[in-house]
């Protein structure tokens, strides 16, 4: 049953054996995104919902990635910044509901992590997964379906990649 009217897409890449990072929480065996489907995805989003460690990670990159698109970070720590597109919610997942459907966000971004992607997955709230499969065994690692309970998806789409990227897109 659908709580939240908006749309959320959970959009990760992994390793072949399910990582979304290192045991340290290190991407750096991540390639580039393939720009034309990252591209279109990031078009057609509003917003992006994402745990404090992912946000820390993000801004270890550099530039903030994501201008202009308003950026809800999950954290139970006391966290700040200057920027006006970027939300510290230590109210948890309804405090974002209620934020998203109130501003009609039609599609918003799970960006991650581990533990944000797996409790919108046990409340029945991820529409669609799109899952981008890196060719590189990591051996162990963080998984993007911590605790998560047993989901049957339907595979809408596959596409392949000369990189060896694969994308799978489901419906929940």
């Amino acid at each position: 049953m659908k709580i939240a009217r908006t749309e959320f897409i959970l959009y990760i890449a992994t390793s072949i054996d399910g990582y979304i990072a290192r045991s340290d929480g290190s991407v750096d065996w991540l390639p580039a995104p393939e720009e034309n489907s990252y591209a279109r995805f990031y078009n057609s989003i509003d917003a992006l919902v994402m745990g404090s460690t992912t946000y820390e990670q993000i801004l270890s990159f550099g530039d903030w990635p994501y201008p202009g698109k308003e950026s809800y970070v999950l954290t139970s720590r006391n966290l700040s910044t200057t920027r006006t597109d970027v939300f510290f919610i230590n109210g948890g997942i309804e405090e974002v509901l209620e934020d998203v459907n109130h501003k009609g966000y039609k599609r918003v971004w799970l960006v991650g992590g581990g533990k944000v992607a797996s409790s919108f997955m046990n409340r029945g709230l991820v529409d669609e997964y799109i899952i981008v499969v890196i060719p590189t065994i990591l051996g162990s690692g963080i998984s993007p379906y911590q605790s998560v309970q047993e989901l049957k998806l339907d595979l809408i789409e596959l596409k392949s990649y000369p990189s060896g990227l694969v994308e799978l897109r489901y419906k929940a």
